[in-house]
């Protein structure tokens, strides 16, 4: 069995464990020595138990069982069950397995691309990126014309993630291939949706650069991003083709006068990226420029970007920045080996001791369950209430923030940033004072509401860590589906943790911190 693959570009992740170190449980052994059918008949069993946990191990069974029967069960009834331990569960094994033309089939039949359901669609989608064998690029082809973006998102992405392996993870004729890069470059120049725009012109140049196929198309589509305003594609075409941008074009995006973050940011990881000292001090003199100061999420991600190509620990001091920059030879810049120690300078907020650098923040709040529990003599909530109004009055009123409680569905307080005046403070207090929301807590759902707002360039979450319901549950899975959103947006994300068990410790810790975020941990 291979080790699972996560569906990763810009952001690092180690390659994951086995699935079954994924899951609080391991897969239930299956026996080489009993019959074929037998074990077919007992797993199937399982996907009829009321438990979850057992569906799932079901799940893991069948697809440790190999045989096209055993994967129509993982496909027919894995995928859609409505428990989403089970669904990632199958999504997870699915991505696993290797293309056979039965398994081709199938997950270009009804129950998997052609679902009337997006989700099911998304997730065979999301497994094509990393399973074995030679995908149809006829299949492909089908998901990038799809009418719901997600799954045009995720079919460009597993394109991308795909294309390295060169022209031998792929299969199909030259009128398919055709047709084929025709649909792409649609999607990567004039989709109505940027988010999938921007996906699309990522696996463009993957196919460019991996295929040799497209190159023109690319650096047309390319060019058109960086020409326009739209932060998605600029933030695209730079993680593209970070060279693509001269010295003076990555000045007038770093310094143009309504640029939104994830634009920014990407200017400043293409400066990072010439790794030369012209880059390095475009950065320091951006870093400097009192008449046209940064937002403080902006400044600290140039200053970090200064401090990889430097290795100094640096912080917010343009002087010292420029003292260090004004010594560089002409060239590549060549970090040094020994680390200062670490210099900081102003923050946001703290939240349980929890550092919050940016000032466009979004507070997400887990109200499941373990917020009603006793905790030292009175319930959790009470305790958070003290904190959070701590935290939020404590926001210059420069800031701009949301408070976004969730259970099974997001309950935002105003659904949009605002100004952090005393008086909206106070009313965000009040608010969540009251709060009495309560159920299972979908965490995946309640971040996607606040990433759709650009402005948006820090989420707080706050929560217990055990996802327990909506249409994500498992980690590692959410952690990967997180940095491919993450890349392109530039959102910093950091986590309180509030009596989570050893193992959900560890693998947020792990997750979060990949992420580029930080994480705190409290009784």
């Amino acid at each position: 069995m291979k080790p699972l693959l996560l569906l990763l570009a810009a952001v690092t992740f180690e390659a994951p464990k086995p699935v079954s170190h994924l899951r609080p449980h391991a897969a239930p052994a299956v026996d080489p020595s009993v019959n074929r059918g037998q074990d077919l008949e007992q797993a199937a069993r399982g996907l009829d138990s009321a438990k979850p946990r057992e569906r799932a191990g079901a799940v893991d069974a069948l697809a440790a069982l190999g045989t096209i029967g055993a994967w129509e069960l993982v496909v027919e009834r894995g995928l859609p069950d409505t428990n989403s331990r089970v669904a990632d569960s199958a999504q997870l094994r699915l991505a696993e397995a290797d293309l056979s033309a039965e398994l081709v089939e199938l997950v270009g039949g009804r129950s998997g691309l052609g679902s009337k359901r997006p989700l099911i669609r998304v997730r065979v989608a999301q497994a094509l990126a990393t399973m074995g064998g030679a995908a149809p690029v006829r299949l492909l082809e089908r998901g990038l014309k799809d009418k719901e973006a997600a799954v045009r998102v995720a079919l460009a992405r597993a394109l991308e993630r795909r294309a390295p392996a060169g022209e031998g993870a792929f299969s199909g004729s030259a009128a398919e291939w055709k047709r084929f890069m025709a649909a792409l470059e649609r999607l990567a120049r004039r989709d109505r949706e940027s988010v999938a725009q921007a996906a699309g012109l990522l696996a463009l140049d993957a196919c460019a650069r991996h295929l040799g196929r497209g190159g023109e198309a690319a650096a047309e589509a390319t060019a058109e991003a960086l020409g326009g305003d739209d932060p998605l594609l600029v933030a695209a075409a730079l993680g593209a083709a970070p060279g693509a941008a001269g010295l003076e074009d990555l000045e007038a995006l770093l310094w143009r006068k309504k640029v939104e973050h994830a634009a920014l940011m990407a200017a400043v990881r293409a400066a990072e990226a010439r790794g030369d000292r012209e880059g390095a001090r475009l950065l320091v003199r951006r870093l400097a420029d009192a008449e046209r100061p940064l937002r403080p999420a902006a400044a600290w991600g140039l200053v970090r970007a200064l401090r990889r190509m430097s290795g100094l620990s640096i912080g917010l001091s343009a002087e010292r920045w420029a003292r260090w920059s004004a010594d560089l030879p002409e060239g590549p810049v060549v970090p040094v080996e020994r680390r200062e120690e670490a210099e900081q300078g102003p923050t946001t907020t703290t939240l349980y001791g929890l550092t919050v650098y940016g000032d466009r923040v979004a507070f997400l709040v887990d109200m499941s369950g373990s917020m009603w529990v006793d905790h030292k003599g009175r319930p959790r909530k009470e305790a958070v209430d003290e904190e959070l109004a701590r935290c939020l009055r404590a926001l210059p009123p420069t800031a701009r923030f949301d408070v976004v409680p969730y259970a099974k569905h997001p309950d935002p307080w105003r659904g949009e940033l605002v100004d952090a005046t005393p008086k909206n403070v106070e009313r965000a207090v009040k608010t969540f004072l009251t709060c009495s929301l309560n159920g299972v807590g979908d965490l995946w759902t309640a971040i996607e509401s606040v990433l759709a707002d650009p402005e948006v360039d820090t989420i707080v979450v706050l929560s217990d860590g055990a996802p327990s319901g909506g249409d994500r549950w498992n980690v590692e899975l959410m952690g990967a589906l997180l940095g491919e959103e993450l890349r392109l947006r530039h959102v910093d994300l950091q986590m309180v943790l509030f009596g989570p068990t050893k193992g959900l410790k560890r693998r947020w810790q792990k997750v979060v911190e990949e992420l580029g975020g930080s994480i705190a941990l409290i009784d």
